[in-house]
């Protein structure tokens, strides 16, 4: 399995963020796909939502993506599912419950080692193919903040901050250093 991975610096005043993706309104996900057979990398980002099913040629089953390598024709699929709906930032303390929470769940898939200030949206079940990297520019998230206001937030293409203001409370809310990676687990 797979896992796609965020961190960074919350501001104080956020309580929660989640990516903003429903099945009346699915997010699409933009990713750098590589084939595990050929190592060839897919020239060109490819979209996948949770929600899309395909059926799998040969096969009873249904993938989220389906993909044939043009260099060695191998049969590409990926199984997108959501592993965490939120990222709970753990300096606030009304939080302790859903972090034990996140832990807990963690634990049962074998990521007990994973720190609870990152957060872990999705996981994928690959075969044949390897996501090895996610533009965040693709995706809106909901930021729930201290105050009970809610915000959106979308990364520009390349950056790695989001800077708002909460009218409710009068203060700046933030997160910087903003990092995703794809992770093995077991």
């Amino acid at each position: 399995m797979l896992y796609l991975t965020a961190e960074g610096q919350l501001s104080e005043n956020i309580k929660s963020i989640s990516v903003k993706d429903s099945e009346e309104a699915p997010a699409e996900y933009a990713f750098k796909i590589v084939c595990t057979d050929c190592r060839e990398e897919h020239d060109s980002n490819v979209l996948i939502n949770r929600f899309e099913k395909h059926e799998m040629p040969g096969s009873r089953g249904e993938a989220s993506f389906l993909l044939k390598c043009k260099f060695c024709s191998k049969d590409c699929s990926v199984n997108m599912s959501q592993f965490e709906r939120d990222w709970y930032n753990n300096e606030v303390e009304s939080n302790e419950e859903n972090l034990t929470k996140v832990s807990t769940h963690r634990k049962k898939n074998g990521l007990k080692n994973i720190s609870k200030e990152i957060y872990i949206p999705l996981e994928f079940d690959c075969r044949n193919c390897e996501i090895i990297g996610f533009e965040p520019s693709s995706v809106v998230f909901e930021v729930e903040l201290v105050s009970g206001s809610k915000l959106e937030c979308q990364f520009d293409q390349g950056e790695n901050e989001w800077y708002d203001y909460d009218d409710d409370a009068g203060e700046e809310v933030s997160i910087t250093d903003m990092k995703f990676d794809v992770s093995k687990g077991k």
